[in-house]
């Protein structure tokens, strides 16, 4: 006899039951649906411990004939679909003819229905999909009722995880509120002995509907959206109500005392849609603005969607879905651009600025010339670590170990770092809100004398377009990891047969001394324990120290702080490798050369004018390409292209950061540098300088972020998230500040609040 054998027939029936029809809520669902479907003008829910006990729908719709009650709760028993061609043109909500059927078949079901042109109703009770007992004559309006007792009674694992009435009662509220205000043309009235009760008139008066439900606050600003478009097929309408500032006390106030509400209707079909929901958030959040009401409506030509995705007919899929986001996207950025009386980006503005742009750049570098990272040449190398890390593709996750503790309303000082800050009230960069998660990890920093350096790991996850992290630059396994590189990856590089190198040189022991015993344990007590307010400009911060704000020199950190972790971490970068088509040192020496000519902060590059210069300085580095490429991950190859001379090509850049990917136009100063300010001959001011080159090419630049907020034009990841989910929490935990930064203006403070308490006192009095 073979292992495998059909399943019983009441066991397939009771699983897809419980696919449909998960929650009580979902009940509901399929049972209003089917009383719309039916024509009805009223429709009213009774229920009894959130649904368990008792569910009731009862409507006016045209009903149930008689001779239908045979088949109203079997499986794929339906009246609105003919053959499957039908699912091409369908305007109902119901097709599969599962819902009753599911109902039947986890409670006991009893319907009451009757037609306009009969004398009476009639009523049968139902189970596991069969009609127990003929119909019989009963009293009833025209319409139908459905009753549902004992809903899950035969599936006790899930009836009993249910015990918080509360919550199913909430979530069967949000449903019927969804259809309420979707149509208004129709009375709803939901009873359940609660607060949450409501009944709506059903004349079509969507502010009527709106007030009664979410108050008059909200029903005042609502404000209707509408978007026709003829090319794609699909008409976008909707109601919001008016934006405000996220950062205000009225949204606050908001937040404590109501609900915000959201929903999509796709061809008058309730349904779960985030990519729609997503450009709404975008546009909203990039202008620091916040909905408390936003009902959405998307129809689409019938023959471009399918609902047959799923049994619950919660999901769809629809022909050309990009093009249709991004064209609602433009739109309702219009839309609110013409609201608040901003400017709107036409096509000629924008081809005037990327003019401009270019012409900038031209005059500047061209460096078209200087390869982009890309994610296919990043993975190329990334496919020798885990397979645990390849989710790195969607954005990288970074984790929190700081339980956040609660403010306590009497304290004067904000000590929770969620709470409202000072970038709510600018304008912000493109990005999607931040997901925090908890974990520990291992502090890679040694010990330098009294200066202790806390690895508590407090960031969060980003997703910003690009996919970087911090890799071995060798295919042959001879590369090792950098270990202050802040994802705990120890056990991948043991894996891979990689080890942290220990170098003896005493010259390094000297420079990691001089970083240890000019250490300011004052201003690392002060950066440590501080909290992150917002970003100034990409070279300035604020934090908030006790009860005072600090403004900081953050490019003077970087500065210092990449310098820190090129000499604690020596001869253990990571590294990232560059596209096929690496650049040329003699075209970088050149490039910075002719701009010797425009610019006068350039000066010192007027040597690289001569061809003869550019020449002898190729050759100086192909003399230490090896030193370059051993200890600090800068790699440098003689190549010799069909039918041109032998150059040195640049072909890899240090990583010293997890998803920090340096601005790339700096890299012919870092060519620059390493031929100008390198003495190659004293090893420890060679160690030193190049060093120094190194954080000159990891610190953030203004100039070089570009009009989207990018920290370049070769890196999606946008600068202030950057600072705040990255560089600040690693400062925050490995900076060593040196004690001359407290005479350097590096720390300004600008406020205490004691001090603005007594003179509040003083115009008080």
């Amino acid at each position: 006899m073979g292992l495998i054998q059909r399943l019983p027939e009441d066991v397939v029936n009771r699983m897809a039951a419980g696919e449909v029809l998960a929650r009580p809520c979902n009940a509901i669902k399929e049972l209003v649906e089917n009383s719309l479907d039916a024509g009805a003008t009223e429709i009213k829910v009774m229920m009894q411990n959130g649904g368990l006990k008792t569910l009731q729908v009862s409507d006016n719709g045209k009903g149930i004939e008689r001779e239908d009650f045979e088949l109203v709760c079997e499986r794929f028993a339906t009246s609105k679909l003919q053959k499957f061609e039908d699912l091409m043109h369908m305007k109902t909500y119901g097709f599969r003819g599962e819902a009753l059927a599911s109902l039947s078949h986890v409670a006991k079901v009893n319907i009451v229905s009757k037609r306009a042109d009969a004398k009476c109703a009639y009523q049968g009770n139902f189970l596991d999909g069969k009609l127990l007992a003929p119909t019989k004559p009963a009293a009833g309006k025209n319409g139908t009722c459905i009753t549902a007792t004992d809903l899950f009674y035969n599936l006790p694992t899930r009836r009993n995880k249910m015990t918080t009435h509360g919550e199913e009662a909430k979530m069967v509220y949000d449903t019927l509120l969804r259809f309420a205000i979707h149509r208004p043309d129709v009375s709803f009235a939901l009873h359940q002995n609660q607060s949450s009760d409501f009944r709506t008139k059903g004349d079509g008066n969507f502010r009527d509907v709106v007030c009664n439900l979410l108050g008059r606050d909200v029903a005042d600003t609502v404000i209707p959206i509408s978007l026709d478009s003829n090319r794609l097929k699909f008409k976008f309408t909707g109601k919001i109500s008016k934006p405000i500032a996220s950062a205000t006390s009225k949204n606050a106030q908001n937040r404590k005392t109501s609900r915000s509400f959201f929903s999509v209707f796709i061809n008058g079909r309730s349904v779960r849609c985030d990519i729609l929901k997503h450009p709404i958030d975008d546009v909203l959040q990039n202008r620091s603005l916040c909905v408390q009401f936003c009902a959405l409506h998307l129809e689409i030509d019938e023959t471009r969607i399918d609902v047959n995705v799923h049994p619950t007919k919660s999901s769809v899929i629809f022909l050309e879905k990009e093009e249709i986001i991004e064209e609602i996207r433009e739109y309702f950025e219009k839309f609110i651009n013409d609201l608040f009386g901003l400017p709107d980006r036409t096509e000629a503005v924008k081809e005037k600025e990327k003019e401009e742009e270019e012409n900038e750049e031209n005059l500047k570098f061209q460096f078209s010339q200087i390869p982009i990272l890309t994610t296919q040449s990043i993975k190329s190398i990334e496919s020798f670590r885990r397979a645990s890390t390849s989710n790195s593709e969607n954005g990288f996750k970074l984790k929190s170990s700081a339980d956040p503790k609660k403010r306590v309303d009497h304290m004067e000082v904000r000590t929770d770092a969620k709470e409202r800050k000072i970038d709510e009230f600018v304008v912000r960069g493109p990005m999607k809100r931040p997901r925090g998660n908890d974990s520990d990890e291992e502090d890679v920093f040694e010990n330098l004398d009294d200066v202790e350096i806390q690895m508590t790991q407090n960031t969060t996850e980003l997703d910003d377009g690009v996919s970087m992290v911090s890799m071995a630059s060798g295919l042959g396994g001879d590369r090792r990891m950098n270990e202050s590189q802040d994802l705990g990856e120890d056990e991948d590089l043991l894996e891979n047969g990689t080890t942290y190198r220990e170098f003896e040189f005493e010259s390094l022991e000297i420079l990691r001394h001089q970083i240890a015993s000019s250490a300011s344990l004052s201003l690392r007590e002060l950066i440590k324990t501080s909290t992150f307010v917002g970003s100034i400009d990409p070279e300035t911060v604020l934090i908030q120290f006790g009860t005072s704000l600090y403004m900081l020199k953050f490019s003077e950190i970087l500065r210092e702080f990449f310098y820190q972790i090129s000499i604690l971490s020596f001869g253990n970068y990571g590294s990232y490798r560059l596209e096929e088509e690496t650049p040329l040192i003699i075209d970088m020496l050149e490039l910075i050369g002719e701009l010797s000519e425009t610019d006068e902060n350039y000066k010192a590059f007027s040597i690289f004018r001569d061809p003869t210069t550019r020449e002898e300085a190729e050759f100086l580095l192909g003399e230490h390409v090896e030193l370059l490429y051993d200890y600090f991950a800068i790699k440098m190859e003689w190549m010799c292209l069909e039918g041109e001379k032998r150059r040195l090509h640049i072909t890899e850049i240090p990583s010293l950061v997890h998803h920090y990917v340096p601005q790339l136009e700096k890299l012919p100063f870092l060519v620059a540098s390493l031929i100008l300010d390198v003495e190659y001959d004293d090893e420890q001011k060679c160690f030193q300088s190049i060093c120094r080159a190194i954080a000159e090419l990891f610190t953030l630049h203004s100039p070089f972020i570009t009009a989207e907020k990018k920290v370049s034009a070769f890196c999606g990841t946008h600068w202030k998230p950057l600072i705040k989910q990255v560089l600040m929490p690693l400062v925050k935990r490995k900076f060593i500040p040196p004690e001359h930064f407290k005479s350097a203006d590096i720390f300004v403070q600008l406020a205490d609040s004691h001090d603005l308490y007594k003179v509040f006192e003083r115009c008080g009095s």
